[in-house]
């Protein structure tokens, strides 16, 4: 009952413009009718009724009588709502709070896409400074409490007992890491809640990380950082991965390219990626090229984002400064380098990534598209497409190989803010569920809080790798809602398998590992390629996040004696090969749980 009530006012909030615009058409016409019947004026006649004057009828008494009603309740309800709006919104906000609700904090592009895309019905408060943001009565208008206060006003009036997710994405990073601090501080409930706190900058993004959720979290709520950059760069590998349109690559030790253009945070974060997607079995090297007007400096700031990435064995980058608003940009050498699978543009304006792309195009490789002889994919960042991005990659006899990425309505979404489904197979991951026993959800959310930051990234970024370590073995994975644990588990496990000499003894040596078992040739089995590849993942995301490798490991200091390549490992760190080798076996049983089936590519 509690509930229907609850939907019953949100209905109302949400459609009062609606019902005042129903009742005063509705008066209107029945009023122009019923006074032209009678012989009288109609439009004065009927105009007056809504400012109560009303006049004596008789010959049609049904329709002019219901017209005055209408039109009575018409001006009163739309007075009450201009004089006490302001109460009503106060009422409303309080009333979300009986129930489980969700809290935003900042009408940010990326909060306004969320809410036009996930929560449109869902009891919504929403906590914008700027009192004249041009959102804010359309927001309030739709159903949602909108407070235009200081955030930390408004948080200390507010009973979070049954807030269920807070995002804050404001346009200061420093100010949401305040807001994030201060309301993990504020809960102390026992029930389950999120915190989703927006950090662009990536110093601020490790700071929080390290700083904050480590020390300030209580045991039932899970706090995370999230970038818009970051979840743009995310859903471009999962539809565009790595090697594109020539995916048997893999199958060689050939080396193979790439190009990013752009010095922006977007472009950053595609690097980031590239850096640890590109470690493929048979360990083929990567050259990554930077070309644009700046691109030396672009490639310090890499750098001075990620200390160590020149540490990456099969990385190499290369900045080649030429002005991209001359013809010498697009007649480089470098477009024209072989094995380049992926082009990706990415500067701040889409504007210019649109006109870089279309020059490509129409300048760089017009033979090679006119004669079907183009393979890399030209990958262009356009962050309001407006429906222009669609039509580009529907388009594919005009713009081959060339798509759009980074729409951020499209990014911004439940599905890939929260990334329920990376988050969960990172967490069986991380916990090894490896059998066929039931997944204890209790199990799986408490160990996932205890576990840092850096190990939480590490297992995200082990999951979304999976995709090239299937490619290795010549399959993919299909999302099947329709078929049970046991099926998928069964149906993974025989595909899988097919792909392997003696499975039975690879899960024997899992299960008894020894050094004796530690290989002598990486090449001489498949699965012992593609568990070398998942090693130098690992390397790679540490490199990355400014490890280094040392004998003796120390997590403060960043240190671990595993950074090197497993031919150079000592006999007394050999045992931990077992590790590389089941996160490649136990792959099918991952995925199952998560709800894939793995078939043929």
């Amino acid at each position: 009952m509690q509930e229907s009530n609850q939907l019953e006012r949100y209905f109302f909030i949400k459609h009062k413009t609606k019902i005042v615009i129903i009742l005063g058409t509705v008066a209107t016409l029945l009023g122009l009718i019923g006074f032209y019947l009678e012989g009288k004026n109609a439009i004065i006649h009927t105009l007056g009724l809504f400012v109560f004057e009303w006049t004596d009828f008789e010959q049609h008494p049904f329709i002019l009588s219901l017209a005055t009603i209408l039109a009575t309740l018409t001006t009163s309800f739309g007075l009450f709502t201009i004089l006490f709006s302001k109460h009503f919104n106060a009422w409303h906000i309080k009333s979300i709070q009986k129930n489980p609700y969700n809290l935003l904090i900042g009408l940010s592009e990326q909060n306004i896409s969320l809410l036009e895309n996930s929560y449109s019905g869902k009891p919504t408060i929403i906590i914008e400074k700027n009192k004249d943001h041009p959102l804010v009565e359309y927001f309030k208008e739709r159903g949602f409490g909108v407070k235009t206060l200081d955030a930390n006003k408004v948080i200390d009036t507010l009973d979070l007992t049954h807030v269920e997710r807070i995002i804050i994405s404001t346009s200061n990073d420093r100010k949401n890491i305040a807001l994030g601090k201060g309301l993990l501080k504020r809960i102390k409930h026992d029930k389950k809640q999120s915190i989703y706190v927006s950090i662009n900058n990536r110093d601020l993004s490790v700071l929080f990380k390290q700083n904050i959720i480590s020390s300030d979290q209580n045991n039932n709520t899970s706090v995370a950082a999230f970038s818009l950059y970051e979840n743009m760069a995310k859903r471009l590998f999962l539809e565009h991965p790595i090697l594109g349109n020539q995916p048997k690559i893999i199958q060689s030790n050939e080396p193979f390219n790439m190009i990013v253009v752009g010095d922006s945070d977007l472009a950053l974060e595609i690097v980031y990626h590239i850096a640890f997607l590109s470690t493929l079995p048979h360990e083929n090297p990567l050259t990554l090229y930077l070309i644009d007007t700046y691109a030396s400096k672009f490639k310090s700031k890499i750098k001075k984002n990620f200390p160590n990435i020149e540490l990456i064995p099969h990385l190499n980058i290369q900045s080649i400064n030429v002005d991209r608003e001359t013809l010498a940009f697009y007649r480089n050498h470098v477009w024209q380098t072989n094995n380049l699978t992926n082009i990706y543009i990415a500067t701040q304006n889409e504007e210019e990534n649109l006109e870089i792309a279309i020059n490509l195009q129409d300048t760089t490789y017009i033979r090679e598209i006119g004669h079907q002889r183009f393979q890399s994919k030209v990958l262009f960042a356009l962050y309001h497409n407006l429906g222009l991005g669609e039509e580009i990659n529907k388009n594919q006899e005009a713009f081959a190989n060339f798509y759009t990425f980074g729409n951020i309505s499209e990014t911004s979404t439940r599905e890939i803010l929260f990334d329920e489904e990376l988050d969960f197979i990172a967490k069986l991951i991380h916990l090894d569920y490896r059998g066929e026993k039931e997944v204890n959800q209790e199990e799986i959310h408490n160990n996932w809080l205890e576990t840092s930051p850096h190990k939480r990234d590490a297992n995200k970024t082990q999951a979304m790798h999976i995709d090239i370590k299937l490619l290795a073995f010549g399959l993919k994975r299909i999302k099947s809602p329709h078929k049970s644990l046991h099926e998928l588990l069964t149906i993974n496990d025989q595909c899988f398998k097919s792909q392997l000499s003696h499975p039975d003894l690879i899960e024997k040596e899992i299960q008894h590992y020894t050094i004796e078992y530690f290989p002598k040739d990486f090449n001489q089995r498949p699965i012992d390629r593609v568990a070398r590849s998942e090693h130098n993942r690992w390397c790679a995301f540490h490199y990355l996040n400014g490890w280094i490798h040392n004998q003796q490991r120390n997590d403060n200091a960043k240190e671990h004696p595993c950074l090197l390549p497993l031919e150079q490992f000592e006999e007394n760190i050999k045992e931990t090969y077992q590790y590389d080798l089941a996160s490649v076996y136990y792959l099918p049983k991952y995925l199952a749980r998560a709800g894939f089936e793995i078939v043929e590519s």
